[in-house]
């Protein structure tokens, strides 16, 4: 069965007053952006090289049905790791929901663990100097000098520094 004539024509008037001006714009714009693409492959013709071999590299298993002998540990350990996953954000969303209602956020106790400023720590020196005593509860004992010859590095006193403020 034949289309209608009027059908016929009225797609060729349709293809030159819409789509042939579009095709020929297009290849137009195609014939002065050539150069410039042609250039850009030029400069990036080593990067273009070496990520055909590295491609050719990662699928060389595929190419050469080396993961066919692999099928079942990879399905198994695939699935292994979705089943795991989708645990893990189970768990973790059951976490976060049964903290924020018993009101045991981890944020609280990462202010305290944060440590001590310079100042707050030279704040609490301060305190804890103020109640120790200056002299200590025992008796120091002195270590008598010894007079002659025999005097070396054991027999000096060594005298310890204290913390400084910083």
């Amino acid at each position: 069965m034949e289309s209608p004539n009027w059908l016929s024509t009225t797609l060729s008037v349709l293809y030159y007053i819409i789509l042939l001006p579009i095709v020929k714009l297009t290849q137009f714009i195609l014939l002065v952006l050539l150069p410039l693409w042609r250039l850009i492959q030029w400069i990036l013709l080593p990067v273009t090289h070496l990520a055909r071999v590295l491609l050719g590299v990662a699928l060389f298993p595929f190419h050469a049905q080396l993961l066919s002998r692999f099928e079942t540990l990879y399905i198994y350990l695939g699935v292994a790791g979705l089943v795991g996953s989708i645990t893990g954000l189970i768990l973790f969303t059951c976490f976060n929901f049964l903290s924020t209602i018993l009101r045991i956020d981890a944020a609280t106790e990462d202010k305290q663990a944060q440590g001590m400023t310079a100042a707050s720590y030279r704040a609490a020196r301060r305190r804890k100097q103020a109640i120790q005593p200056a002299y200590p509860l025992s008796p120091t004992v002195l270590k008598e000098e010894v007079t002659g010859p025999h005097r070396n590095l054991l027999a000096q006193t060594i005298v310890e520094e204290e913390d400084s403020d910083l």
